[in-house]
């Protein structure tokens, strides 16, 4: 019986795990047309494709490769390329902190794989997942991981390979294409919300803090202080309409 149950338990991981796979494919060529960018940017500003791949591998983000090229090329200090790349990334702390509802049945160990893997395209895809059934299965995130992860490797390598054969302002061109990713996500998640009022303020409240920033700050730390109070807005709504429901009455009067 408790062969049977472990068959069982393994054929559904493995099920979970190709799902995860198939959930990934939209946005793989997403991934192709960042990352060939990405890793063509990596070659002029003078590194090798295995430098590049490595960069690729540990990085693994588009955000933050195109802003550790452009501070490298223009010279910049290793403590400024470093301390911008990690303003940069500290969003995925938030992200991170967003998935732990869907993830409080994992182990330690699968949350830390889990969210050493995040990008802002698998945390789009796992958080629809996540609304649909109310958790996501280690398995299936981590097929969706481990699709993405493997797929930019690959289109940064390859963009890196063929850089030299393409004009240096067609591949800094395609950089726009992380914008637009960026832009189909939140829609496509905006679509998939059942609660389109509060997505819909908090993007907004995002928009204007970023245009009043902008001119004031530095761009990397725009992004942080707009996610991370429009972020903090839509959660002191929720809780407002889930304590202060329409009617006067709280949950559970």
């Amino acid at each position: 019986m408790l062969m049977k149950t472990g068959a069982s338990h393994k054929t559904e991981a493995r099920a979970e795990f190709r799902a995860g796979i198939t959930a990934c494919l939209p946005t793989i060529p997403g991934y192709w047309s960042i990352g060939f960018a990405a890793g063509a940017i990596g070659t002029l500003s003078g590194f090798t494709t295995v430098q590049t791949a490595l960069l690729a591998s540990v990085l693994y983000t588009g955000s933050a490769q195109f802003l550790f090229y452009s501070l490298w090329a223009a010279g910049a200090e290793v403590a400024s390329v470093v301390f911008s790349v990690f303003l940069v990334n500290l969003r995925y702390l938030l992200m991170s902190s967003a998935m732990s509802v869907f993830f409080r049945e994992q182990s330690t160990v699968h949350k830390l794989i889990s969210g050493l893997l995040l990008t802002d395209e698998t945390f789009g895809v796992a958080v629809q997942r996540g609304s649909q059934h109310g958790h996501v299965p280690y398995a299936w995130m981590l097929g969706l991981n481990l699709a993405a992860w493997l797929n930019w490797i690959l289109a940064c390598v390859v963009g890196a390979v063929l850089a030299s054969a393409l004009p240096a302002s067609l591949m800094e061109g395609l950089s726009f294409s992380l914008v637009s990713m960026f832009i189909g996500l939140v829609l496509s998640i905006w679509f998939a919300s059942r609660k389109k009022a509060l997505e819909s303020f908090s993007i907004a409240a995002a928009v204007v803090i970023t245009v009043l920033s902008t001119p004031h700050m530095d761009t990397s730390v725009v992004v942080i202080v707009a996610a991370s109070v429009s972020a903090t807005l839509a959660t002191l709504a929720t809780l407002g309409l889930r304590f202060f429901p329409k009617g006067g009455k709280q949950d559970g009067a």
